[in-house]
């Protein structure tokens, strides 16, 4: 790929990146996308002409490493990161000048639409690279095994520390080890109401009740806080919170992201998968057992309840990819490797991984996995069908719907076949004009221009060149035709057809026509204009073959579009038992236009989808509009016949290197590996993944449990262990939560209460400057994390605080957006994966097209705004003044200590009271003011005040105060 870059145009532009000497850090899903996206381009149309490897720097430019894009060529620097109109190579890849085209025409010529868009994203990020330059190191197994994270999972034994008082469970002596160290102290505790507050929010993702506040606050035994725990652990809340937790690794939506065509881009069942996950952590699932279901449930034997299968969802439910299989498979790899084990395996796609000891084959073996694997047309039961007059009702509309679908299909069929025979004179005339060309001439290309089907025409040619057909009644005309000469066609076509007498009969037709002919021939007796060439020939046999168009029903109109009208043909004055006669020939048993419904509809198969797609909708949508529809599971199953996938040699399906076996990647297997042998392999991976000897599978899930209870995991990066994966602060206290995990049978709610029960936990959030100078990050964890709550929380918090939070479990979701609002936990929203609505991003919902590892908290404007003006956040100021303990206050303060009570689980003080008073008096009439002060009673409020002059809906006083204190910092943090 050559770079000519023309003198000084971009001779002070600026590369901004870190110094040459060192690649600067780069976020993980920057650095995915350009090992999978970025590098394979660079390789395939680049290095040929500007790399190392290949001896060349045409234009003094080389592109294979960081530093060497980042000096540039003769003129320059190629790229203005975070630019792409201001940069060369950007410019260069689009063809902007006749002098700056890369890759050159001669080299394989300008690059896809889809590639260039990758790397103007890439120039757009800043143009991340981690190519330090040089040949990639082998693969050190050896080595990467004694990184920490890849060295088994020993139970550390707690430390000995002097204040051994505060030592609540083993998790606090190796905190206090470490603070010690440092010569700093832990924080005090918290409030009773604060610690009750953020364990009610980190176990439901709800509030406390006033009335569980005021119980904990008299309970005085010793295990007050243990019981709110367990009761807490026992709540079917609880599922819901870290089944959600659990959504964002698996990368869950209802649908399928963008897709061409007019289908259905909603999963049917994805609900099932929801519903699997939160009943899994609420019974508590074993966590290996929950790895491998949702891997290889198919492949267990789970006896009658088939309720597992819906586990399936986490392989099936990502993008679609239009459809490209290998796209599908690699976003799987990477939903297991790095959601389970934290490993970035897909960066071995289209070379070595450069950091990790992960291989192409590695990847390929993983990828034959699931190519061995498909998706079943009809998906599985996840109980027995219960026969009702609601499945009744199912079956019928379906069955209806169905029906619509096929006859859908076989009108296209059916139209598609007729105008196979309304071209007989074009068939007939592309027979005739294809013998004349060469041989190598290619069919598609011949046909293309003349709206040919190429496999029709094939059988136009067999057909023809039987010798019998040249006596056949109805083509004899077109062979006696096809024989003149190109020459003074018109005037021999008139000689010949004055051979023929004005009623043509069979006993005076000539034999070079054939006897027995029908009348045909009046169709050329009786033709408007004379015959000047074949293809007016052809147009005749066009105009014979057509059906008669049937008259459409009275008062009815198509609203199809009409594709456009072809040139009409001649009106020929013939008996319709004349058309027949030709219609016959061309219906009869092995004639070219008669194929068959299977075959014409394999021919017309993405038409027949788009013209039925909507139709093919309406019974999809029966699954999910339907009560009576039973539950199924997105499932995946083993194909019959299992498949090694060959390594694509620079990650191109087209250029295949060696056989890749299925099995588990070689850095955590044993010696010899063995490649799977169970059908795809997936049960043989899903327990290689859940192995307690895999030294990954449970520290990186406690490691993020950790991270949800505190706001920041041990290792700060959850979803890379990669050996460049520095050891955290506190490892030891990592390995005891792995290990004691393992040994607790793989419990996640015995995880649960290892931390929350600790005094670590129970810190106050407050800061101490000593302490913050000596750990500004909390490294070591010498107070509790100041924490905002995620969409879902502070959504289902606005639900709880009206009063009308409807705690109906499971089922179909439910579009948040629309009115009128559900009042459902946010954790059963529709997810659309393509038109993510608004408010989720406000709220920094994650991108559900891949796995997160973990949610970022940003503070915008927007946020503010939204709970100022949304219709939601209004509607449940209103609510909750109409709850009955606020309704019913006889005073003002009192009605504000009953807001206070349900908001945030606590009184008032004196100046909050006197506040609100003031805020709500300026509302009310200068006399009853003055009558009642700031004490004036609710009654004395008038029903409609001016609202605020931006406010979107008519608001009381109350209502405005209800809303301030809905947007407040109180609410929206936990301490």
């Amino acid at each position: 790929m050559q770079m000519r870059l023309p003198g000084l145009r971009l001779a002070t532009a600026i590369f901004v990146a870190a110094s040459a000497s060192a690649a600067p850090a780069i976020p993980a899903d920057q650095l995915e996308f350009f090992e999978a996206k970025v590098r394979p381009i660079l390789v395939e149309s680049c290095y040929k002409c500007h790399s190392f490897e290949k001896g060349k720097a045409k234009g003094d430019l080389r592109l294979d490493t960081r530093d060497a894009l980042l000096k540039g060529g003769a003129t320059g620097p190629a790229i203005v990161a975070g630019n792409p109109d201001k940069s060369l190579l950007i410019e260069a890849v689009r063809y902007g000048t006749e002098d700056l085209q890369m890759p050159p025409k001669e080299e394989g010529g300008k690059l896809s639409a889809d590639q260039i868009a990758v790397l103007e994203q890439w120039v757009r990020l800043g143009a991340p690279d981690p190519r330090s330059g040089g040949k990639p190191h082998p693969l050190d197994l050896v080595a990467a095994r004694q990184h920490w994270s890849l060295q088994p999972v020993a139970k550390p034994v707690p430390p000995a520390v002097k204040q051994t008082a505060w030592v609540k469970t083993p998790v606090d002596a190796f905190v206090l080890a470490g603070l010690e160290a440092k010569g700093l102290a832990p924080a005090p505790a918290a409030d009773p109401r604060t610690l009750l507050r953020r364990v009610t929010y980190d176990l439901t993702g709800l509030p406390p009740t006033p009335d569980e506040t005021e119980g904990f606050l008299r309970d005085r035994s010793p295990d007050a806080y243990a019981k709110v725990v367990e009761r807490l652990l026992a709540s079917p809340r609880y599922g819901e919170r870290w089944g959600r937790f659990w959504l964002d690794v698996a990368r869950f939506a209802d649908t399928k992201g963008y897709l061409a065509g007019n289908v259905e881009r909603r999963y049917p069942f994805s609900h099932t998968y929801r519903d699997y996950v939160i009943a899994a952590f609420n019974a508590d699932k074993p966590y290996d057992r929950f790895v491998v279901e949702q891997l290889a449930a198919d492949r267990l034997p789970l006896g009658e309840d088939k309720s597992a299968l819906a586990a399936l969802g986490f392989l099936t439910l990502g993008r679609r990819f239009l459809g490209n299989q290998n796209d599908i498979i690699d976003d799987r790899i990477d939903v297991v490797s790095r959601g389970l084990m934290g490993l970035t395996v897909t960066c071995a796609r289209c070379h070595d991984h450069k950091f990790d000891p992960v291989s192409m084959k590695d990847y390929y073996g993983l990828h034959g996995v699931f190519a061995s694997t498909d998706e079943p047309a009809e998906k599985p039961l996840l109980g027995p069908l219960v026969d009702s007059p609601a499945y009744q009702e199912f079956l019928q509309k379906t069955a209806a719907a169905e029906a619509k679908v096929q006859a859908r299909a076989r009108s296209e069929v059916d139209t598609f076949l007729a105008g196979l025979r309304a071209k007989t004179g074009d068939y007939l005339l592309g027979v005739h004009d294809l013998a004349a060309l060469p041989k190598t001439e290619k069919l598609d290309l011949f046909a293309g221009p003349r709206k040919l089907n190429v496999e029709v025409l094939k059988r136009w040619q067999a057909f023809l060149a039987a010798p019998e057909r040249r006596h056949d009644p109805m083509l004899a005309p077109w062979f006696a035709f096809a024989a003149l000469p190109e020459k003074d066609f018109a005037a021999q076509a008139k000689a010949l057809i004055a051979t023929w007498p004005p009623v043509a009969q069979a006993s005076s037709l000539p034999d070079s026509v054939s006897s027995g002919a029908p009348t045909i021939l009046a169709a050329f007796l009786r033709a408007p204009q004379p015959i000047a060439s074949l293809k007016d020939v052809a147009a005749i046999y066009n105009a014979l073959a057509t059906e008669p168009a049937k008259p459409a029903a009275a008062g009815k109109k198509s609203k199809e579009r009409k594709p456009p009208a072809e040139p009409a043909a001649p009106a020929i004055d013939v008996p319709a038992a004349d058309r027949a006669a030709l219609q016959a020939l061309l219906v009869a048993e092995g004639a070219p236009p008669n194929l068959g419904y299977d075959a014409a509809a394999a021919m017309i198969k993405r038409q027949i989808d788009d013209k039925t797609s909507a139709l093919k909708r309406e019974v999809e949508a029966l699954q999910w509009t339907e009560p009576g529809a039973p539950l199924r599971a997105m499932a995946v199953a083993d194909k019959p016949v299992p498949v090694n996938t060959r390594v694509f040699l620079r990650g191109n399906p087209a250029n295949r290197g060696p056989e890749a076996s299925r099995q588990f990647l070689e850095v955590l297997s044993a010696e010899p590996r063995q490649p799977f042998t169970d059908g795809s392999g997936r049960l043989e991976l899903a327990r290689a993944i859940a192995d307690p000897k895999n030294p990954l599978t449970a520290r990186v899930w406690v490691n993020r449990v950790w991270g949800w209870h505190f706001g920041t995991a041990l290792v700060r990066t959850p979803s890379d262990f990669g050996v460049r994966t520095e050891a955290p602060a506190q490892r030891a206290l990592l390995d005891w939560l792995a290990a004691s995990f393992v040994e607790g049978g793989w419990s996640v709610k015995q995880l649960h209460r290892s931390i929350v029960l600790s005094n670590t936990y129970r810190q106050a959030s407050d800061e101490d400057p000593r302490a913050y100078a000596a750990d500004p990050d909390n490294v070591l964890l010498h107070r509790f994390n100041r924490r905002r709550l995620e969409f879902e929380a502070l959504r289902d918090t606005l639900l709880a605080a009206s009063g009308a939070l409807d705690l109906k479990a499971g089922g179909l979701p439910d579009e948040l957006t629309k009115q009128p609002f559900t009042t459902r936990r946010t954790v059963y929203g529709f997810i659309d994966r393509q038109n993510l609505p608004g408010m989720f991003r406000t709220f920094d919902y994650p991108n559900p097209d891949v796995s997160t590892a973990q949610r970022f908290a940003t503070t915008v404007p927007q946020q503010s705004l939204y709970l100022m003006n949304s219709p939601f956040a209004l509607e449940q100021a209103k609510r909750m003044l109409a709850r009955p303990e606020i309704q019913g206050a006889d005073h003002d303060a009192d009605k504000v200590r009953a807001l206070y009570r349900v908001l945030y689980q606590r009184a008032p003080d004196r100046e909050e009271v006197a506040l609100a008073q003031a805020f709500l008096a300026q509302s009310v009439a200068p006399e009853a003011a003055a009558a009642g002060g700031g004490a004036a009673r609710s009654a004395n409020v008038p029903q409609n005040p001016v609202p605020p002059a931006k406010s979107p809906v008519a608001l009381t006083r109350w209502e405005e105060y209800a809303q301030v204190l809905l947007l407040s910092n109180e609410l929206a943090f936990v301490d």
